[in-house]
């Protein structure tokens, strides 16, 4: 099937109470198999799925990682906690080569190393104050983070008093609406943590492993943080599975974190054998550069203003025009499922397995939709 056999969505049809809990999803797609960047419904609807959680950098069932899967199925999916399985120190030592790190710290979700990365730093250091940027890590600053402006290196700064023990940054603030951090920002914000003491750590769950154009941020001698959380695109798109990666120091003195399962040591394990390669990478900054060079044309043409990081877009809305839900909904009826931050905000998150051809296509179906 092609891009032209979609058909739209019903508008009505019967609905029934189910037993399943919580909200229900902004779109009314039910998907039941997919495959690459598309999903499929359980009407055999056929959709280019732009809604890429980060565990889906690879696209929908990549057949090297469900090879893998296949395998350790047939080995060992779990294991108890008192022992060690096989397939962890592969993953560990692997990881740690690539991203030129000294120590790794497996988790099972990203939220669990993002907590393990902020209990070593807080152990540490006779301190008890985490400081994070505005737009990011409401949870963190719920609990009593101070808030700072992103972007703003002096703010920063000026915040890293005696009692500040970490500064927790993402290098692309996508909840925001896809802000990226301007440039410089986070090399100041290394050296002003590194002169104060205080600890880095960059949260990578969103942006890391490829989707930026590059394995990480901060890559340079002597710019690395002290500590990146990284998280579901190590799992494939199959199982959750993250990690800390840095100082050996802090993280062997961190309280730990759930461990992931011997499976989804296997998988990431091959993630990073991929990311090796350097293929993906440069897929990224290609379909990056093509990316930002094609939705400027959606800029007065019913969004007020574009903007792009790396793989990630995302398009303000015209209030004046539709809600950026309304947008997303009227995209199903075209065969494209995107997501939406905020009220006037849509956020393109194509897996990296995306076509460049795609793309342009997706463009396309959103300069009707707003301009209709």
């Amino acid at each position: 099937m092609t891009i032209a056999d979609n058909h739209p969505m019903p508008d009505g049809g019967e609905t029934r109470a189910h037993a399943l809990a919580g909200r229900r999803p902004l779109l009314p797609v039910m998907a039941a198999t997919g495959e690459g960047a598309w999903v499929t419904d359980v009407e055999g609807r056929r959709y280019l799925d732009l809604t890429a959680d980060p565990a889906l950098t690879f696209g929908h069932r990549h057949p090297a990682l469900l090879a893998v899967a296949t395998e350790q199925l047939g080995r060992l999916t779990a294991s108890s906690a008192v022992v060690a399985d096989d397939r962890a120190d592969g993953f560990a030592d692997a990881l740690a080569a690539l991203i030129g790190a000294e120590a790794v710290l497996p988790a099972a979700t990203g939220p669990d190393a993002l907590r393990a990365a902020v209990e070593a730093a807080l152990g540490a250091a006779p301190r008890t104050t985490v400081v994070v940027a505005a737009g990011s890590h409401p949870e963190l600053a719920a609990s009593g983070a101070v808030t700072v402006p992103f972007g703003d290196i002096d703010a920063l700064a000026a915040a890293l008093d005696d009692t500040v023990a970490a500064v927790v940054l993402e290098p692309v603030q996508v909840a925001a609406g896809v802000i990226a951090a301007p440039a410089g920002y986070l090399e100041g914000a290394r050296q002003a943590c590194a002169d104060r003491g205080v600890a880095l750590i960059l949260d990578e769950t969103r942006s890391g492993l490829g989707r930026l154009g590059d394995t990480v941020a901060l890559a340079g001698d002597g710019e690395a943080p002290d500590l990146r959380v990284l998280g579901p695109a190590l799992g494939g798109g199959i199982v959750p599975v993250a990690a800390v990666v840095g100082s050996r120091a802090l993280l062997d003195a961190a309280p730990g974190a759930a461990s992931p399962s011997p499976l989804a040591s296997a998988l990431a394990h091959r993630v990073v054998e991929m990311l090796e390669a350097g293929e993906l990478q440069t897929r990224a900054r290609a379909l990056a550069e093509h990316l930002a060079g094609r939705i400027e044309v959606l800029a007065g043409a019913g969004a007020v203003a574009v903007r792009s990081a790396g793989v990630w877009a995302g398009i303000d809305v015209d209030p004046a025009v539709m809600t950026a839900a309304e947008v997303a909904r009227r995209l199903v009826a075209r065969g494209v499922l995107v997501d939406v931050v905020g009220e006037t905000t849509v956020v393109l998150s194509p897996p990296l397995v995306i076509r460049a051809t795609e793309l342009d296509w997706v463009v396309e179906q959103l300069r009707v939709v707003l301009t209709a």
